[in-house]
């Protein structure tokens, strides 16, 4: 493609092959210089370019000329000017990708070997930088003495900025700092039980196997009293495994409300730069109040993978009404036991169930399950105790 041609226009003809010489002769008398010229081996025809100004006097003089194609600047901003939608994307795009040049699009941690990449962005963010950041009122010494401040494990962190990616170099401190010296405390027991096996391995322990305790009675000491030392404090910790009983009482009504879609339905997209939120469209003015909503959000990435900051929330809503509705004694059985099965298999994490009963209970308004479970499982439950010390 030549580019004057493609600068100022142009637009390619044809004309049958007994009419090209007469045409030609027609051209050099009007001081037009036909470009490209070529035979089409296919029907015999001859072909020419010339420019979008010429072509406007040739076709009023030339009506055996057959116009192929047109194209260039002017042809092309022509067409966009029929399509204001596409020139309204067109600057919102470019309007977006200016403004987000004064925004942080990413955030990149070095030097880190022991701290989590996630632990400092969280902090970083803390502290004023993050996905997002307004580039012109981000004070990068500011972050960086933060994150020194709020996190002990970094040394030395500073901030630099290549275009909208901000690098955040760290180092950090040779030694971990020492943990804190947790506080003393008594292991008590979270809820009634027999003893079965104590298993204190740091504190007095005060109950032996088959005593019956109590909810918040103390199973071992954080205080002990020494004829030699005296008193020490100390934290009590082990295990205090106990014979336990619990009860779960599940009800499931004959009557109930049915959730039934009516079929009304409406959608909201909304625009996501960075975390800014825009709304573009909604058409909910139809939905009540009741109503299911499910979101996705879809964020633009590039070829390898990497997401820009910009991208969509497309919101469904579904109206729905809640209706009587009545279930028969076998269904609301299945849901009693389902629902009991659930309840006893999220308690279940360190319990070993060693006996159960269950009584079922009809009546006119619907079944009860009441559920007798005997377990072994620890009971004991760390309680920090308070010391005052005074001067």
């Amino acid at each position: 493609m030549r580019i004057d041609l493609f600068l100022l226009g142009f637009v390619d003809f044809e004309v049958d092959a007994e009419d090209a010489t007469a045409l030609f002769e027609g051209l050099r008398a009007e001081g037009i210089s036909p470009k490209r010229v070529r035979r089409y081996e296919k029907n015999g025809k001859i072909g020419f370019t010339c420019t979008l100004f010429s072509a406007l006097r040739l076709s009023k003089k030339n009506p055996k000329l057959t116009e192929v194609n047109r194209g260039g600047l002017p042809v092309f901003f022509a067409r966009l000017s029929h399509r204001p939608g596409l020139i309204c994307g067109l600057a919102l795009a470019l309007s977006l990708l200016f403004v987000s040049r004064l925004f942080v699009w990413d955030v990149e941690v070095q030097g880190n070997e022991t701290v989590e990449t996630e632990e400092i962005i969280s902090e970083l963010a803390a502290a004023g930088l993050s996905c997002g950041s307004f580039l012109p009122r981000l004070d990068r010494e500011a972050v960086a003495i933060e994150l020194r401040r709020g996190d002990g494990r970094i040394a030395f962190a500073t901030v630099n900025l290549r275009g909208t990616v901000a690098y955040v170099q760290v180092r950090e401190t040779a030694e971990a700092p020492q943990a804190a010296v947790p506080p003393p405390a008594n292991l008590v027991a979270k809820c009634d039980g027999v003893i079965t096996l104590p298993l204190i391995f740091e504190g007095e322990c005060l109950v032996s196997e088959g005593d019956v305790v109590r909810a918040g009675q103390i199973l071992a000491g954080g205080v002990i009293d020494s004829e030699k030392h005296g008193y020490r404090i100390t934290r009590a910790a082990g295990q205090v495994l106990a014979r336990t009983v619990h009860t779960y009482t599940v009800n499931v009504p004959f009557a109930y409300e049915e959730k039934v879609y009516t079929g009304r339905t409406g959608k909201e997209i909304s625009l996501l730069f960075f975390t800014k939120r825009g709304k573009l469209f909604k058409n909910t003015r139809n939905i009540g109040n009741s109503y299911d909503i499910i979101t996705n959000v879809n964020w633009w990435t590039l070829s390898d993978g990497r997401q820009l900051p910009i991208g969509f929330i497309v919101s469904d809503v579904a109206e729905y009404e809640l209706r009587p509705a009545v279930r028969d004694g076998v269904q609301a059985c299945e849901l009693a036991y389902a629902e009991l099965e659930r309840q006893l298999s999220q308690d279940s994490v360190g319990r070993s169930m060693l006996e159960r009963t269950v009584e079922l209970v009809a009546d006119a308004d619907g079944i009860t399950l009441i559920c007798t479970v005997v377990c072994e499982e620890d009971i004991a439950e760390t309680a920090e105790i308070k010391v005052t010390v005074n001067h």
